[in-house]
């Protein structure tokens, strides 16, 4: 089987897969012509870095509602703690499409497969599920989950706005129809049914959207390590009458020769990679994705949030109090698609900007500029966001007025400026407690949450062959290094910020109290010393803002 990692070009592999897959009497053009650029989270592991796609996916990723995610951060206010991660949802969205490329390329070299798709005329399938793929996160409100859990209660809305979107959306049709008429209809299947059991390689436990941000997060925290994907193949086995794979006595499948039951199953020399994934996961959970240092930045918005839209009508930031009204108060299915992507960081941190600097209630200013990384991660995420990096940088009219106060901001001794260019700012304003001391206050000014991290749901099955070539689920493997049925990390975030504390009326002596008996945030303790950051080349951060 050819392995694209080893491969010094894989474009001819890919071209012939591709050909392969449009040679299909409903698709309108046959000819494909590969996209290429290069992928930064494969260059450690891989002879070629660059990831292919044709150009109908291009045209894809430069629609509006696509584009937009280059100016959604993929890990929101994590870039105040962790100054390297300013990449953005666009990128990971790339590099998901690759991995489901790299999944449907080795399936396509098992000719048995390979005929199946043949026989029962499911190419445009293939097709739609990649781009389903492509946009999974295209609903994603700026600051990600952070910003969707406080405007709309939950994590997952962007799910059913952005499956709104991928349906909906005029010149994403468009681009479907390009391929064949026929791919709308089948898009929207896709997201009615599970298809060829890529629901266990989307959504799970070990799936192309988490092998693709842990390797890419691990990268921009400075970790030199890529997640690569790994064959499985279908086997039919015997199932329940609730669906369920039937165990031998020693905990293997049944297979079967009967049915239509089929699981897909890794070879046994995937199982180090699959558990890899797995503690890398817990691992990251703990250290970034849910640690101290970024729930706390993330719970600012909440109360950044509460205090300015209570906040007089007439006070700085009425028009984005407005409009952050109308999403918190519209029915997810009858949210304007237009409005909804007209919204992105840099329309956030622009209003947050005004509101830090003008708001009349200065609590509500220093909530405002809790939100806004500190100087140095912010110009840096502004150059990705803005592709500052590009020869020809196409702003538009908002966002060269939005730089000009970005220019103002850096040569300015105000307030904000100082307080975005000290970087111990958050943690000057955060409190935190220890599990053991009670919280003398109300309780709903202090964030009191515990957090079970489980990186392995057994409803969530992976199955994985042993060295004599029986089938087990993971947590029944003979070779498992861990019980992944019950290992699971808990973490308990007690905080509170003095801004929200003010504004709810404590006073000074009482703040005071608080500061006694919590303990000092500090920084993450990161074991390595690499920059991803794009403006540390021999000339300062300010400089490319300031000769713009």
């Amino acid at each position: 089987m050819i392995k694209l990692e080893n491969m010094n070009s894989k474009k001819e592999v890919l071209q012939s897969f591709f050909e392969w897959l449009y040679d299909d009497d409903r698709v309108i053009s046959k000819n494909v012509k590969l996209h290429s650029e290069i992928d930064l989270s494969l260059c450690h592991t891989y002879s070629d870095a660059n990831i292919y796609y044709p150009t109908q996916f291009e045209e894809f990723f430069k629609t509006k509602a696509m584009s937009r995610l280059g100016r959604i951060s993929q890990l929101g206010l994590a870039v105040t703690y962790f100054p390297n991660l300013y990449h953005n949802r666009l990128e990971h969205s790339k590099g998901v499409l690759n991995k489901k490329i790299e999944e449907l390329f080795y399936n396509y070299q098992n000719p048995s497969w390979k005929k199946y798709i043949e026989e029962n005329n499911l190419k445009l399938h293939l097709i739609a599920e990649l781009i389903k793929m492509a946009g999974h996160d295209i609903g994603h409100p700026p600051l990600s989950h952070a910003m969707e859990e406080q405007i709309f209660g939950s994590r997952g809305v962007h799910e059913e706005i952005g499956n709104r979107i991928m349906l909906k959306n005029k010149h994403i049709q468009n681009v479907l129809l390009s391929i064949s008429p026929e791919l709308p209809s089948i898009l929207a299947e896709l997201y009615e049914k599970d298809f060829l059991n890529f629901k266990n390689h989307d959504e799970s436990s070990y799936d192309v959207d988490r092998m693709d941000y842990l390797s890419r997060d691990s990268l921009y925290l400075g970790y030199n390590l890529n997640l690569p994907t790994q064959n499985y193949e279908s086997i039919c086995v015997e199932t329940d009458e609730n669906n369920i794979p039937i165990c031998n006595s020693d905990n293997s499948i049944k297979t079967s020769n009967l049915g239509k039951n089929y699981i897909d199953v890794y070879d046994f020399s995937s199982l180090p990679e699959i558990e890899k994934a797995l503690l890398l996961r817990e691992d990251r959970y703990k250290d970034v994705y849910m640690s101290k240092y970024t729930h706390s930045a993330e719970r600012c918005i909440s109360r950044f949030l509460d205090a300015f839209l209570s906040s007089p009508s007439g006070c700085a930031g009425s028009d984005f109090k407005e409009f952050l009204t109308y999403f918190k108060n519209t029915k997810v299915e009858d949210i304007d698609l237009d409005k909804y992507i007209e919204f992105d960081e840099i329309k956030l941190y622009s209003e947050l900007l005004n509101i830090a600097e003008k708001h009349e209630d200065s609590n509500i200013r220093l909530l405002s500029t809790m939100i806004i990384p500190n100087m140095d991660s912010f110009l840096n995420l502004l150059y990705s966001h803005l592709k500052m990096y590009s020869d020809t940088k196409d702003f538009t009219e908002s966002d060269k007025e939005f730089l000009k106060g970005i220019k103002d901001l850096i040569k300015s001794a105000s307030d904000l400026a100082c307080n975005l260019k000290d970087k111990d700012f958050l943690n000057k304003n955060t409190l935190v407690f220890p599990e053991d001391v009670e919280f003398p206050y109300d309780e709903d000014l202090l964030t009191d949450r515990k957090i079970k991290i489980k990186s392995y749901k057994k409803s969530e099955p992976i199955y994985v062959k042993d060295s004599t070539g029986k089938i087990f689920e993971l947590s029944n493997h003979p070779n498992r290094s861990y019980d992944w049925a019950n290992k699971q990390s808990e973490l308990h975030l007690r905080f509170a910020h003095i801004p929200y504390l003010q504004y709810k009326g404590l006073s000074e002596e009482e703040i005071t109290h608080l500061k006694e008996i919590s303990k000092f945030n500090g920084k993450p303790n990161l074991d390595i010393d690499v920059s991803m950051r794009p403006l540390k080349v021999e000339h300062s951060m300010e400089d490319v803002f300031l000769e713009l």
